[in-house]
């Protein structure tokens, strides 16, 4: 028998066969494995390119990064899915052969722990990375939105608790008591005056009050009680220094009574 030749089995390859080429190939077993050969290159010439792909790394890879950063619970699970094993990329490709052969494909094996590695597309890897970056990229974002009011707060708190000491004195103690202290009129920038009174201990027998006073030593205003070594006191903004220009500390006893018990722990002139 004539065999067809290999112009004739290039069309029958390409579906062009006619009708005696059809019959020829239908008696001719060797013409037909060749056309059947051709007919495998034709398919893959008309195939779409597959793109080219990274491999994909085993779940294990996974864990490891996980438990050396000490990650949650919430993104335990492998971003990249379950990589197939070993024996899943063997009965694919055991699958394409039985295609190419025409043998029917055998059963497929039980699939154990993942250690083996595909190739995954770049496309479903870079939108599997897009989309793991989104919260990230927002995150960042909103982040940066925070520093930045964050920053402009901290200017403006900066500028707004900047003050000037605009007055000071070293406070002697009154005879029964041996305290030391310091009184700073201290001036903000939005023109709040505080008092800023410092004492070394407290030897008192009730409670102290800090007192502004005038050099009379008859008109008086209390800033209020102080408690511990330190305390700032908002002087009224229409208290006028020069008339109460005497920082005094009192000791005060818990009988009720709002007015100096006319006994002084501190006391101290403002240099003003």
């Amino acid at each position: 028998m004539q065999h067809l030749p290999p112009e004739a089995l290039a069309l029958c390859a390409l579906g062009e066969a006619g009708p005696e080429d059809t019959a020829h190939l239908d008696n001719c077993t060797e013409c037909a494995a060749e056309v059947t050969a051709l007919q495998r290159v034709v398919t893959a010439g008309r195939t779409p390119p597959v793109p080219e792909g990274l491999p994909r790394p085993p779940s294990s890879v996974w864990e490891s990064i996980h438990d050396r950063l000490g990650l949650g619970e919430a993104v335990r699970a492998d971003p990249f899915g379950a990589a197939p094993s070993d024996e899943a990329v063997q009965a694919s490709s055991l699958s394409d052969k039985n295609a190419e052969t025409g043998t029917a494909p055998s059963p497929p094996p039980v699939q154990s722990s993942p250690s083996g590695a595909t190739p995954v597309p770049l496309d479903a890897v870079r939108k599997r990375r897009e989309r793991r970056r989104l919260p990230q990229v927002l995150g960042a974002a909103a982040a940066a939105v925070v520093l930045a009011a964050a920053g402009i707060w901290g200017i403006s708190r900066i500028l707004t608790d900047r003050s000037e000491v605009i007055a000071a004195v070293e406070l002697a103690p009154l005879p029964a008591y041996s305290e030391t202290g310091r009184a700073e009129v201290d001036q903000r920038s939005d023109g709040v005056r505080e008092l800023v009174v410092t004492a070394s201990g407290s030897d008192a027998q009730g409670f102290r009050e800090v007192w502004l006073i005038a050099p009379d030593v008859q008109r008086m205003v209390s800033l209020g009680t102080m408690e511990g070594t330190e305390g700032r006191f908002t002087i009224p903004a229409n208290l006028d220094l020069d008339e109460y220009p005497i920082v005094d500390i009192s000791d005060e006893p818990f009988d009720g009574n709002p007015t100096h018990s006319g006994d002084s722990i501190l006391r101290g002139v403002l240099d003003l």
